[in-house]
């Protein structure tokens, strides 16, 4: 099969359509190289908003169900983050891994103030802090346009422990500046997370957390991005971990020694889950997107067309002449073979057969002596059984080569020009005869006398009945008779 590289084939689907283009790196980085902008370390001040009534989000009743950050005894006004965005295999990889520490201050006094709160144990409202972990893991799709399919989100931004994406869950290069991060569940939510670098050393993000069963937007928040060294990023873990005064039983390990945090066993995606199993990584899965056989352009079809048909042509042009070069020769020898039987042939007798000769050959053929020779008359010579039949397309074929006039006669200068064309079959035969035994030259001279007396009693019955009655017919063609015959003896004795 042919390239679509080559100028006789349309064109490559790859170079109309990205997803086809089998050159496209692996690896975020080669792929396009603005996605290290969102990798390194962050810190994030965030602001959140109450989505319902407007305002500063507040610290809401709590009831302790095992997890006090959904409903719990803190500020929900503010939070600070620490991102951890880093690309696989050294920055040469196709995943890209967002590791996120979150971290909320105590309850304002005037909450903790208020009568009837439940008790909560290990945490004492207005002095303790909280911290959670939140992750999310992405990799490089098939399609090759910048963007990378989210396998699954755990911790902080999972309803349970961790949550599978579904489609459409994507983190997107928007521009050189912007990023997106799309992760969705059918029916339960939908968060949307929008990072925008005014340089490489700060941006902004903004967040709208959208629940499907309440059919209402549940959380919005905005935050300043400020870029850290790893070490800045440690300390200030640590540092932030101190100032709220998270119990040490909620901290979580940094840096971290594995793909996981305490409580999130598990939750890192296989890599069967890498690899087919929920998303397709492009590093290690076949794309869906194969370049299909490559198809020939019409305007070379066609032309091909043409030379097919031109090239069936010539050649059923060249085989129809060979067969008719065939025919030629086979009715020309034939013909030639009864000639043969009356006169000796001697190499290119076509060309220098005597007149008187010539005639005679005519008159024997011409039975009725009327001057021409008719189809019927030529037939009857040809298929006289000495020289075999002659097939009915070879006879009409030479017929039509005889009757140059389409007189449906056939003259003696006609008879004489066709003669003349045979003068390669004439030498071939001559060249056969002098091959013959000496049995097959008796033999050939047995018929040969035999079509002499056949002949001489033709001109006998043919001439003046005056001159038959004194003998002198019966005298002269007598003597020639046996002149022919003596002559036709010594060929044979040679």
């Amino acid at each position: 099969m042919g390239s679509c590289q080559s100028s006789l084939y349309q064109d490559c689907l790859s170079s109309s359509d990205i997803r086809y283009d089998s050159s496209v790196p692996s690896s975020i980085l080669l792929q396009d190289p603005r996605w290290g902008t969102l990798t390194g370390y962050f810190r994030v001040e965030y602001h959140n908003f109450d989505p319902l009534n407007g305002g500063a989000e507040r610290p809401i009743p709590y009831f302790y169900r095992g997890s006090p950050l959904v409903d719990g005894p803190y500020d929900r006004s503010k939070m600070v983050a620490f991102y951890n965005h880093s690309v696989t295999d050294d920055g040469e990889g196709s995943r890209l891994i967002m590791n996120r520490y979150y971290f909320r201050p105590p309850a304002p006094l005037d909450f903790c103030s208020m009568p009837s709160l439940p008790p909560l144990e290990s945490y004492e409202c207005g002095v303790t802090g909280y911290s959670e972990f939140a992750a999310i893991y992405a990799a490089l799709n098939h399609e090759n346009d910048g963007t990378l399919s989210t396998a699954r989100a755990t911790g902080f931004y999972a309803p349970g422990v961790s949550s599978d994406a579904d489609e459409g869950s994507l983190v997107t290069l928007v521009d050189d500046h912007t990023f997106e991060i799309a992760f969705r569940i059918d029916g339960v939510y939908s968060t949307v997370q929008s990072l925008v670098f005014f340089d490489n050393q700060t941006a902004t993000i903004s967040a709208v957390t959208t629940n499907m069963h309440r059919k209402a937007i549940t959380a919005a928040s905005t935050g300043k991005i400020l870029r850290l060294t790893e070490h800045q990023f440690l300390r200030q873990i640590q540092e932030t971990n101190n100032a709220y005064n998270v119990p040490d039983e909620l901290r979580i390990p940094s840096p971290m020694t594995s793909d996981e945090v305490p409580g999130l066993e598990g939750t890192f995606p296989s890599e069967e889950e890498w690899c087919g199993g929920l998303i397709d990584d492009k590093s290690c899965t076949v794309s869906p997107y194969q370049e299909p056989d490559a198809k020939m352009k019409g305007g070379f079809i066609a032309m091909f067309v043409v030379i097919g048909l031109v090239l069936f042509g010539a050649i059923a042009f060249l085989i129809h002449r060979r067969m008719l070069k065939m025919q030629e020769k086979r009715y020309k020898e034939h013909f030639v073979r009864g000639i043969a039987k009356h006169i000796n042939i001697t190499p290119t007798s076509g060309q220098v057969m005597s007149a008187e000769m010539l005639k005679k050959e005519f008159d024997l053929i011409d039975k009725d002596g009327g001057g021409t020779i008719s189809k019927e008359e030529l037939k009857k010579f040809l298929n006289s059984g000495k020289v075999g039949s002659m097939d009915d397309k070879d006879f009409e074929a030479m017929w039509t080569v005889l009757d140059v006039h389409n007189t449906g006669e056939i003259d003696f200068v006609e008879f004489t020009v066709f003669l003349s064309s045979c003068g390669a079959e004439f030498d071939a035969i001559s060249k056969e005869q002098k091959l013959m035994t000496k049995e097959e030259k008796i033999d050939y001279a047995s018929r040969r006398i035999s079509s002499v007396h056949e002949k001489n009693k033709k001109i006998v019955d043919i001439e003046d009945p005056d001159f038959n009655d004194i003998g002198g017919a019966d005298s002269r063609v007598g003597k020639e008779e046996k002149i022919e015959e003596e002559k036709i003896c010594d060929d044979a004795a040679q």
